[in-house]
């Protein structure tokens, strides 16, 4: 009972909002005891109960969207920290495989499923996001990834276990020497890999814009307007001080849904079309007009088509030249589960399926029904008269590692993320996401830009380093606007080259080693069941 406390409350730790990193290196140890003292069955739930505790108390913040969404998020998630017990203990313990090398194995290779499967999977809190602050290890991630910092972590925890006392002395001088090897040669190449920013290509000046509005107050037409507004007053104040060369809204921002080809459908409600052209007059008023900027800002756009009833809607981001013309969009490839689709609804049996959309429309307020993205994600700023490739993700979208290294190997030479968190004011949902960009800059050895409605916006430089808006100390629950100059670069690092080739590895070596088990059981099984109830 007490490792498994100590198992939740040093996970916990070590993500913000406590944000104590350090704390890391020993919190996957008391796993290793877990698996020592349960097995089958019991290991197994105690497993997810420890997993379902680290999300629930980790990701509390999804609470604001519908108490339900936590809970089914935890539910299944918890099922992976059940899979890993279980796999720690069928390579530590039964296979007798020392911890320093069953530990790092069987961690990264559950959490590298459990970021792609089921769905498009849930990698948030992936562990090595706990390092964002030491940049030095952050620079492991240019290498392997993020999943390459998790194995770190977990082969300290591991050889710490091996050094315990009541191990055998040449297993505990191994330990300390790993763990302590393994932390100082990334310390040191990770030191040696940080570069400066001035030194690379000069990148396009950005006028990011953080109205902070509310998210009740966002998805009310009759607050459009207003919404206006509000990116009028902060650009004319910025663009007053500094100049820029292309104005960035947030994630669904431009207050009137836009068709996804073209300017208008000639099916379109009548009211849509002059509430759109109202609004293409405001922002030629109000900022073409003034200040002569193209625009990249986030909106909803739809597609009619001959083949089914109702058009097909998509989260999408838009590119405006200095004369209001559109001459890009990208539409959000990778949606959010009950937030933004339903999954498998349309398996379902028709009354079933309705009956569905209709109780998730009355918890949520709207209807999660957008479909998938195909467009390129790399668009090209110099068809406004900027500088650079922007590799455009929306929110969500930024947590997956494999999204980002596509987009510079498309040819992004800098990526662009626009977000609206406007549900998680004063939660550790910022500070969690921020972390999460640092990863994606160094990984790829791109600036990373965001722009959110409300949260952590400014970027960050291709080795992690945080340039955050901040007002009066805060980043949350203000409202204002931030001219950035992110640099360009081209490098190809050998993370982008190879891939998740660490969490890939890892779970191919855990795979192996059960096969190579149940093989061995076969022929030895009375020795691998004395050596199971030994330890």
């Amino acid at each position: 009972m007490i490792a498994a406390l100590l198992a939740v409350a040093l996970y916990v730790a070590a993500f913000p909002p406590l944000d104590a990193g350090p704390l890391a290196f020993v919190a996957l140890a008391p796993w290793c005891w877990i698996a020592r003292r349960w097995r089958g069955g019991r290991l197994f739930l105690a497993g997810s109960l420890v997993g379902a505790g680290i999300l629930a108390i980790g990701c509390f913040w999804i609470r604001r969207t519908h108490p339900l969404n936590l809970a089914f998020m935890v539910v299944p998630e918890s099922l992976f920290f059940g899979g890993f017990a279980l796999l720690l203990r069928a390579i530590h313990v039964t296979r007798r495989w020392p911890a320093l090398v069953a530990l790092p194995l069987a961690f990264t290779a559950i959490e590298f499923v459990r970021g792609r499967w089921p769905l498009d999977g849930f990698p948030w809190l992936t562990f090595g996001y706990t390092q964002h602050r030491w940049l030095e290890i952050v620079q492991v991630s240019a290498l392997a990834g993020v999943h390459g910092v998790t194995f770190l972590l977990a082969l300290v925890a591991g050889a710490l276990c091996d050094a315990w006392p009541g191990e055998k002395g040449r297993r505990r001088i191994v330990g300390v020497a790993v763990a302590a090897g393994a932390v100082g040669a990334a310390a040191i190449g990770g030191h040696a890999a940080l570069g400066d920013p001035a030194a690379l290509a000069r990148g396009p000046r950005l006028l990011l814009v953080q109205p902070n509005f509310e998210q009740n107050l966002k998805d009310d037409p009759a607050s459009w307007d207003r919404i206006l507004a509000r990116h009028f007053e902060l650009e004319d104040a910025a663009l007053a001080r500094e100049k820029a060369d292309l104005v960035v809204w947030s994630e669904t921002i431009v207050p009137v849904p836009w068709p996804s080809e073209g300017d208008d459908h000639e099916s379109d409600d009548p009211r849509l079309v002059e509430r759109r052209a109202a609004v293409r007059v405001a922002l030629k008023q109000g900022l073409f007009g003034r200040h002569r900027l193209p625009l990249l800002a986030g909106a909803a756009t739809y597609e009619a088509t001959a083949s089914e009833p109702l058009p097909r809607l998509f989260n999408s981001v838009l590119l405006f030249d200095a004369a209001g013309r559109r001459v890009a969009t990208y539409d959000k490839r990778v949606l959010v589960p009950g937030g933004e689709y339903l999954p498998w609804i349309d398996r379902f049996p028709d009354a079933l399926a309705e009956w569905i959309r209709g109780r998730v429309l009355e918890m949520a307020g709207f209807p999660p029904d957008l479909s998938r993205g195909t467009r390129s994600g790399v668009v090209d700023l110099s068809s406004v008269g900027s500088r650079g490739r922007a590799g455009m993700t929306v929110c969500y979208e930024m947590v997956y590692p494999d999204l980002g290294r596509d987009l510079v190997k498309g040819g992004a030479d800098l990526l662009v993320n626009l977000s609206n968190e406007g549900w998680f004011h004063e939660t550790s949902e910022f500070e969690q996401f921020s972390a999460i960009a640092a990863f994606r800059a160094a990984e790829t050895r791109r600036s990373l830009v965001r722009c959110a409605n409300t949260g952590t916006s400014g970027w960050f430089d291709p080795w992690g380093r945080p340039h955050l808006f901040v007002v009066a100390g805060a980043t949350d629950g203000v409202a204002g606007a931030l001219v950035v100059e992110p640099p360009l670069s081209t490098v190809v690092t050998p993370y982008v080259r190879f891939g998740e080739w660490v969490g890939a590895g890892a779970a191919i070596a855990a795979l192996l080693a059960l096969v190579r088990r149940r093989r061995g059981s076969k022929s030895r099984p009375e020795s691998v069941t004395a050596a199971a109830r030994s330890t």
